[in-house]
């Protein structure tokens, strides 16, 4: 792996846990060991990492969503697989969704993270949408945006009360016919 990549594995878990106004360029350079100069060689600034974060995490999770999809899957399965997506994030890593954090912080987030966190929504609802049509509900887009919406919350709720059953409640209701 490439100081960069390091640099963004370790910026990502921590901005992950703490969000991005809370995270030092000095903080992600002692997580791993380097000067902060390092840093600043690899993102100029702070915004240049957080731009280059977000890039990375919609184009991770889109690619894990492709890959996991297979031809034969009905659009509920396809769904179903979308909803894993967040599950991974809660129960197995522990973490929040990057963008959902974000999301959080929007109004003093630089401008150009904070067009990138609205890309991955977009994106994520338009995924969505195409999902809910396939599935042959007519309200496939105002559906899509309550299920993005419900999960992304999903996640924040069930993380402050540290109950996963927050979380696996807005699923059920996102996976209901």
């Amino acid at each position: 792996m490439n100081q960069r990549e390091h640099i963004l594995d370790a910026a990502e878990r921590r901005m992950r846990g703490a969000g991005y106004n809370a995270v030092s360029f000095r903080d992600i350079a002692g997580d791993i060991g380097i000067k902060s100069a390092s840093l600043h060689y690899h993102f100029p600034k702070k915004e240049d990492l957080g731009l280059a974060l977000v890039q990375r995490y919609s184009d991770d999770f889109h690619e894990a969503l492709t890959n996991r999809i297979t031809d034969n899957m009905t659009a509920k399965e396809r769904i179903g697989v979308f909803v894993d997506l967040h599950r991974d994030a809660l129960v197995r890593q522990k973490l929040l969704c990057l963008c959902v954090v974000f999301g959080a912080e929007a109004r003093g987030l630089p401008a150009p993270v904070n067009a990138a966190v609205a890309a991955f929504f977009t994106r994520n609802i338009n995924w969505m949408s195409k999902a809910y049509t396939d599935a042959g509900y007519r309200t496939a887009s105002s559906r899509a945006k309550s299920a993005v919406a419900m999960l992304e919350g999903g996640l924040v709720v069930a993380d402050s009360v540290k109950d996963e059953s927050v979380f696996e409640a807005a699923a059920e209701f996102v996976l209901r016919d």
